[in-house]
């Protein structure tokens, strides 16, 4: 029975750990380029990476996005990696709730 509690704890505490430094690094690096690639109209933008978790087995990066130059606040838009597909998405504001924190 210990032995069972032990597994639950240890599985529980791993998935929500978040994501591994690795994973981090890549959305780092991906996210902000591919909201910026998606966002093409816009010619002079901005990003900041403002959180990284984990949410479904999956890396969520919400990226803050503005123009260089305004002094505006940032705008949000999310980022998810699949590691297991090897895919990176933005879901639409529509589906924004299914991601968010």
């Amino acid at each position: 029975m210990k032995h069972l509690i032990s597994a639950l704890l240890i599985m529980s505490l791993a998935a929500c750990s978040g994501p591994s430094s690795e994973e981090k690094e890549i959305a780092t690096k991906e996210c902000p380029e591919f909201i910026e690639k998606n966002m093409s109209d816009r010619k002079s933008i901005e990003t900041k990476i403002l959180d990284i978790y984990a949410k479904k087995g999956k890396v969520v990066v919400e990226v803050g996005y503005r123009d260089k130059y305004s002094d505006d606040s940032y705008s949000v838009r999310l980022c998810v990696l699949d590691s297991e597909k090897g895919t990176i998405s933005s879901p639409s504001p529509m589906n924004d709730s299914e991601w968010s924190k």
